[in-house]
């Protein structure tokens, strides 16, 4: 066989070919594609295989003479397995011609041959130039060439150099290795390492390479090293470092070198180092001896015998001191034997661990000879101890299953076989003559077919012939499976069917190798119908089950709970037994219709006839408590006359039954009372909405025969009226009351305005009063805050039900009191205390716990003079509840009645602000002023007010008292420069007062009239009396604070906000969504009034589009509708927010809906909206909206 020749063998070939034999064509074949030349001549190169053809071809032309040529190698430096360097002297000599040369080879390839990469020629000499003590110039000529042609392109790599002292101080390096490291020049090269060359080594490479060089170097003057070198990035790469030592152009001694990147290499070389330490088993090398000395080993060797290098070292690094005594002669007499190289050797034997445990191998090896001559044997094994003790383990269990199967062919009936799968024979069977289904000799395939074939059922049969093929079980034996098992219905050759139970096992012949297959059959007819009849029977909840013998009387307990009672002894005489359990835990009743059930020709009247029955008892436990048993009665085997009793306690069930019945009888209770409460509901009003539909259709039809009498139309128009005011208003209270139920009211959180609060209510009130005859007053705590939150839509609707009740049941002449006061503050939290009271008609004791029940009315008779509909109190009372505070009511009948409701509002931050920072007022503490009204407590409010405001103040009770106060001062040269009067006061009014007043004081005082009542009817009769300024009550400071600066003649304060903003969009772009043409147009007119540019889209899905397609920025908002065609609002702001466009989460989206809910707000608000509009849209509210997001105020 060819060996492929070494890279020296190759070298010497192609200088035979070239200078020997002068053939350019078989020269060229030893060069590598990237095959790079230096001669010794100035312009004696090649960079490139075809420039070297062309080399060789001329060089051939020109001197056609062969030449002897004679090789000296001098160095020879393995890279890799794959790159050598050679370094030689070269004589070579014919008829004209002498050389003695250095040549400098660089070969690539490996074991399927060498090919030069590389080759360099110089030529020993002696070149100096005159006045030159060495040749300086040739020198620095000589660098400058060997620096760039040392190396070729195509090697990963370049050249630098360092001077001989410590740490190699930088020399030079060329542009191929700074391009190669990474560097943009050689400043920065030699900045990053300091100026030393040491430096760009791997620190922990430094010290071992500078003492290799340095000792190399010294040596022989050339050197070869391989270290890690760092690129301008920070990263390491391994380098083969082969340099000399040179005299620089400046004297010095320095060194030059060439480095090649080897990090692939040493990557290649460490996997295979992992893989060689890591590979199953153990690789080796071992020396062709007597004792197998181990040249070489991975780290698998020491691991399966538990030494380590250093300990089997000690050992002599022998294997056969490890080779168990009783195999050791074996295995030298086959591996020693007469071999010729290349002979490949198996063998298993075993190995004794350093803790004396033994171990199986399988080897593998092949004699080869080394590099040093020697022979060894290079080879593998692995651990195949597991394998081993299986094998034996299998052998043990067909010596088992052989010696079982021997034993069971004795058996009578038995039914069995064996079967050799690997030769597909019958080997042995027996079995009785009507179960029969194959015969000795046989194949495996066909009876495993007539096993298939006596299945009563053909689909069990084709399961049978898949799961027992032959091909199959070989396969699934590999896998691990050896046991297969069936039961089933299997036929008889005399037509009988029973149920078999079959049973293959399958095991190798430790001795022959092959697959024996067991079998056995099994007649399991009477263990399968027990198994069944257990099964039906544990079908049944029970804690007794007995096996019955009626014929023989006697009986046997299958199973039972323990701890329930009337339990039976395990077995015995059935009657007796029975009669014993009826005598202990039963009542006579019971225990006579037990023993009756139970009698043997009942019970076997009642199977024959119906196959099973049941019934019930009571029995009695240990503590006396009654349990309900049930009895289940079936018959096991009607021939054998064998009756199966379950026996269940069902006292629970019963009992929950029970509870059951009780509880729909208690639903059926409260069904009929909730219907009787509808039926009472539905009468009143019945009667309620039909009074005032009566007065609707009357005067309707009482209005059409009067047409043409006006005065009696009117009158007719006017009742209808006030009856659809109060059949609306019984519509609303029930709808409240719906609300209320069903947990649907809500309640909002907004801001309360104090004063217009009030003057809300009074203004209702005041006209209900003044309309009815009765006097009203209203008096406001001086401490209110200006601002609160809370619902007051829904406080509104309280205090107007109690302040209407209070008007309603006054009569004429007669006075209602409404006072507003804080109760206390906490924090952010203020409780509010509201007082109406009345010397009305009262209330009764007994109604008063009534009072605030759904449809509560004192008596028919004030329903029918005063109307209602007993709901208003109620609704009241739950809107109270529901803000957490509570109402009140103390009443006295014919005396009056004081409705008292307390609750918490919420207290603003710029309320709180306002309190925490002392507001400057006008100084008005040189105003001395009057107060005139009937009612002290207005009085005392008026006090405590003027006083916070620094004013010295005083009050009277009447007219008169005002005139003659007025005139004592007077009389002493003094005048109020104030006077406050109430214009409706008994004996003397406040316009008559105040004539009187101006009469004496002359146009210097200042007087002004408190009203409730519209100005409006005594402006022009208190202008001609001579009052300055009217005043509405009850008086708040900052309405005082306002009237006594106008007489300073300070400015109104805040005038300013009253005024409306003057909004300038301009310049500004909204996209406006909505699906309504008629909306659109409206909205877009209002919007470019003011400026703005309107883009708009009929829908959500078309408003995505045309945002997604504008620049960031394009629009400064988004006007959305919330129901929608295609895609409604709030889908459409979801998706915007989750746009790619950079203003797609800021730009402000604002809903514009006739959803005006809080709910709706708040699904407004989670879509990514920032506010919401209720439709209609009002413009000025629209302004602020915008003004706020897209101009930030």
């Amino acid at each position: 066989m060819e060996t492929a020749m070494t890279a020296w063998e190759t070298l010497q070939a192609f200088c035979s070919a070239w200078f020997e034999r002068r053939s350019a064509e078989e020269t060229s074949l030893f060069l590598d594609n990237e095959f790079c030349f230096v001669g010794t001549g100035e312009d004696e190169f090649a960079h490139s295989l075809q420039e070297m053809k062309e080399y060789i071809a001329k060089d051939i032309r020109e001197i056609p003479e062969p030449f002897s040529v004679t090789l000296t190698l001098f160095q020879e430096q393995r890279i890799h397995d794959e790159v050598y360097n050679l370094s030689a002297w070269m004589n070579l000599k014919n008829s004209q011609y002498c050389w003695r040369l250095r040549g400098f080879f660089t070969l690539v390839g490996g074991r399927g041959g060498w090919r030069l990469r590389t080759l360099w020629f110089s030529e020993p000499g002696v070149s100096q130039q005159g006045g030159e003590h060495y040749p300086q110039t040739l020198v620095v000529e000589n660098l400058a060439r060997q620096r760039q042609e040392l190396l070729g392109d195509s090697l990963p790599g370049g050249m630098m150099g360092g001077y001989i002292e410590e740490g190699f101080p930088f020399y030079f390096i060329n542009s191929r290795m700074l391009k190669y490291l990474g560097y943009s020049g050689e400043a920065e090269f030699v900045s990053d390492i300091g100026g030393m060359v040491s430096n760009c080594m791997h620190p922990d490479d430094r010290a071992a390479v500078d003492a290799e060089v340095a000792r190399q170097i010294a040596e022989r003057g050339e050197y070869v090293v391989e270290y890690r070198m760092k690129k301008q990035n920070g990263s390491y790469i391994w380098v083969h470092d082969l340099g000399r030592r040179i005299t620089a152009e400046n004297g010095m001694p320095a060194i030059i070198s060439v480095c090649l990147d080897i990090t692939a290499q040493k990557t290649a070389q460490a996997e295979v180092m992992h893989l060689y330490n890591n590979v199953p088993g153990a690789v080796f090398r071992v020396r062709y001896d007597d004792t197998f000395t181990v040249a070489d080993a991975s780290d698998g060797l020491y691991e399966l015998l538990g030494y380590t290098r250093e300990e089997f070292a000690a050992l002599g690094n022998r294997m056969a001191s490890v080779v168990y005594p009783g195999d050791l002669d074996a295995v030298r007499k086959k591996l020693l034997a007469d071999r010729g190289r290349g002979d490949t050797i198996r063998d298993e034997h075993r190995l004794v661990c350093k803790n004396g445990k033994i171990k199986w191998i399988s080897l593998k090896a092949q004699l080869m000879s080394g590099d040093d001559g020697e022979r060894y044997f290079y080879g593998v094994f692995v651990d195949v101890t597991d394998e081993k003790l299986a094998q034996k383990r299998a052998g043990e269990l067909y010596e088992k299953e052989l010696a079982y199967f021997v034993q069971a062919a004795s058996a009578e009936g038995s039914i069995q076989g064996r079967v050799n799968i690997t030769q597909d024979r019958v080997e042995s069977y027996h079995s009785t003559e009507a179960a029969a289904i194959t015969q000795k000799g046989e194949t495996y395939e066909k009876a495993i077919g007539k096993l298939a074939a006596a299945a009563s059922e053909p689909e069990y049969g084709k399961y049978l012939r898949t799961a027992l093929d032959r091909v199959n079980v070989v396969a699934e034996f590999a896998a691990g499976k050896n046991n297969y098992d069936f039961e089933y219905l299997r036929k008889r050759k005399d037509g009988g069917i029973f149920w078999s139970r079959t049973n293959f096992r399958f095991y190798q012949n430790p001795e022959s190798g092959d697959l024996i297959a067991f079998f056995y059959t099994s007649d399991v007819t009477e263990q399968k119908i027990q198994r069944q009849l257990l099964s039906k029977v544990t079908e049944l909840d029970y804690e007794l089950l007995s096996d019955i013998d009626i014929r023989n009387d006697t009986y046997h307990v299958v199973s039972s709970h323990p701890g329930a009672e009337g339990m039976m002894p395990e077995k015995g005489r059935f009657q007796a037994e029975a009669v014993k359990i009826a005598v202990s835990f039963m009542d006579e009743d019971a225990a006579q219709e037990y023993l009756t059930k139970l009698d043997p020709e009942y019970m076997k009247r009642e199977l024959d006839g119906h196959g099973s029955y049941n019934f019930m008892t009571q029995t009695r436990d240990e503590h006396g408590a009654v349990r309900v048993k049930r009895y289940q009665v079936f018959y096991i085997s009607r021939e054998l006359e064998r009756v199966c009793i379950a026996r269940t306690d069902v006292t629970d069930i019963i009992r929950q039954e029970q509870q059951q019945k009780e509880a729909l009888a208690a639903a059926l209770t409260a069904a009929e009372q909730a219907n009787a409460a509808k039926t009472d509901f539905l009468s009143r009003m019945s009667h309620e909405i039909r009074t005032p539909m009566n007065a609707i259709i009357g005067m309707s039809a009482i209005a059409a025969q009067a047409v043409g009498n006006d005065e009696q139309v009117a009158e007719c128009i006017s009742k209808i009226g006030i009856s659809s005011r109060f059949l609306l208003s019984l519509i609303n209270d029930i709808l409240d009351m719906s609300r209320i139920e069903s947990g649907k009211m809500l309640l909002k959180n907004e801001k309360i305005p104090t004063e217009d609060f009030l003057n809300g209510l009074n203004a209702i009130c005041y006209s209900q009063a003044a309309s009815k005859g009765v006097d009203y007053e209203c008096i406001a705590d001086p401490t209110l805050d200006d601002v609160y939150t809370g619902d007051a839509m829904k406080l509104q609707q309280v205090l107007l039900n109690i302040l209407s009740n209070a008007i309603k049941f006054t009569g004429e002449g007669g006075k209602v009191t409404f006072s507003a006061m804080v109760r206390r503050k906490v924090r952010n939290m203020a409780g509010l205390r509201f007082t109406v009271n009345d010397n009305g008609i009262g209330i009764g004791e007994d109604f008063l716990r009534h009072m605030f029940e759904p449809f509560a009315q004192e008596s028919m008779g004030t329903t029918a003079l005063y109307g209602g509909t007993g709901l208003g109190l109620a609704i009241s009372k739950s809107i109270v509840d529901m803000m957490g505070g509570t109402i009140t009511v103390r009443s006295i009948k014919g005396i009056g009645s004081e409705f008292t409701v307390d609750v918490e509002l919420g207290i603003t931050e710029e309320e709180m602000r306002r309190r925490n920072r002392k507001k400057e007022n006008p100084n008005f503490s040189a105003l001395k002023t009057l107060v005139v009204d009937d009612d002290v407590t207005v009085c005392e409010s008026a006090m405590v007010t003027l006083k916070e405001m620094g004013i010295i103040a005083e009050w009277v009770d009447s007219g008169q008292k005002a005139i003659g106060r007025v005139q004592e001062l007077c009389g002493l040269g003094r005048y109020f420069d104030m006077i406050l009067i109430d214009w409706k006061m008994p004996e003397m009014d406040g316009i008559e007062t105040a004539r009187r007043i101006r009469a004496m004081a002359g146009p210097e005082v200042t007087i002004i009239i408190m009203t409730a009542y519209d100005w409006a009817a005594i402006e022009h009769e208190a202008r001609s009396a001579g009052v300055n300024l009217l005043m509405s009550k009850p008086m708040f400071k900052s309405s005082l604070v306002s009237a006594f600066s106008r007489v300073l003649g300070e400015k109104e304060e805040k005038e300013a906000e009253n005024k409306p903003e003057i909004y300038d969009f301009t310049g500004r772009r909204v996209l406006l969504v909505e699906d309504n043409a008629i909306n659109t147009e409206v909205a877009t007119v209002v919007l470019e009034s003011r400026g703005f540019t309107v883009d708009t889209a009929e829908n959500g899905l078309r408003a995505i589009e045309m945002f997604s397609k504008s620049e960031a920025g394009f629009y400064d908002a988004i006007l959305m509708d919330i129901r929608m065609p295609l895609m409604d609002g709030l889908t459409a702001a979801k998706n915007i927010r989750h746009l790619t466009n950079r203003d797609a989460g800021t730009v402000p989206i604002i809903a514009m809906t006739a959803n005006a809910f809080d709910d709706d707000i708040e699904k407004s608000k989670a879509a990514g909206m920032n506010a919401h509009l209720a439709k209609p849209i009002e413009p000025e509210r629209l302004f602020q909206v915008l003004y706020h997001f897209i101009l930030g105020q």
